[in-house]
């Protein structure tokens, strides 16, 4: 039985391949190796090495640069690295990468504003409010009345994201300034500042039309930033920012927000 001619086949690749296989099982019959009573052993062992072959050549490949599917955009962020100075022209981490390590979620933006020394000279309160922008996503909101210290802190935080998000344009990453910019929000800034000052979350909720759940939880996660922050002013040496941090988480564990419930745990 032919099976190009028997069952139709039109496929050129396949053809090529029934035409391959019945070449090879002709040539078989010539093989003296197959009247070897350890054929089986042989064969098994010269197929295990072939795989391995395989597989090093699979690792190799994915250990390559060509493996990588976004190059261009690793090199371009690599580049956005070097020049912020969180790794220096060979890779190697500097300081301000060991800084961003500790940071669990916006570490870039959050450890220029440490390296920049925006919080150093900010009371807790504020501190931990302007914080706030970082860990609130509910994009509208009532707007907040902020005193002219938090204004000024809310400007920096956006001067500072203007500033990432140009020079991550200018090593070629397609990076909207204002889109980047707009995913801080600002919403509860001042309901943070007067919880921290020791408001009663009765009153906190009359600040603004965000729920109370998520008060609650923003507040919750804001006590994880502290402490990020906290760890940040150790590895720098900021004595002084690391207290004022422990002040801030201080401030606004306490009271309902912290207690233990089915309903925010």
């Amino acid at each position: 039985m032919d099976p190009v001619k028997d069952f139709n086949i039109r496929d050129l690749d396949m053809a090529t391949t029934i035409a391959r296989k019945q070449s090879l099982e002709e040539r078989m019959a010539y093989y003296a190796c197959l009247n070897c009573p350890k054929f089986t052993e042989h064969f098994n062992s010269v197929a295990n090495q072939m795989k391995l072959r395989e597989h090093v050549t699979t690792l190799r490949f994915l250990l390559s640069d060509e493996s990588l599917q976004h190059r261009e955009e690793l090199q371009q962020r690599i580049q956005v690295l070097q020049r912020l100075r969180y790794v220096d022209a060979n890779n190697a981490v500097q300081l301000k990468g060991r800084v961003a390590c500790e940071i669990s979620s916006h570490e870039m933006i959050i450890t220029e504003l440490v390296f920049e020394n925006a919080f150093t000279n900010l009371h807790p309160t504020e501190i931990v409010a302007l914080l706030s922008c970082f860990v609130f996503q509910q994009r509208r909101c009532s707007e907040p009345s902020l005193t002219k210290t938090l204004a000024e802190g809310k400007e920096c935080i956006l001067n500072m994201a203007e500033h990432i998000a140009n020079l991550q344009s200018e090593c070629g990453l397609s990076t909207s300034v204002q889109e980047f910019k707009e995913q801080y929000h600002f919403g509860l800034v001042e309901a943070v500042f007067e919880w921290a000052r020791g408001m009663p979350f009765s009153e906190i909720t009359n600040l603004t039309d965000v729920q109370e759940g998520i008060i609650v939880r923003c507040i919750q996660r804001l006590d994880e930033t502290c402490r990020d922050v906290r760890n940040a002013a150790r590895i720098i040496g900021d004595p002084k920012l690391g207290e004022k941090m422990d002040d801030a988480s201080a401030m606004i564990k306490r009271d309902i927000v912290f207690a233990a419930s089915l309903y925010t745990q």
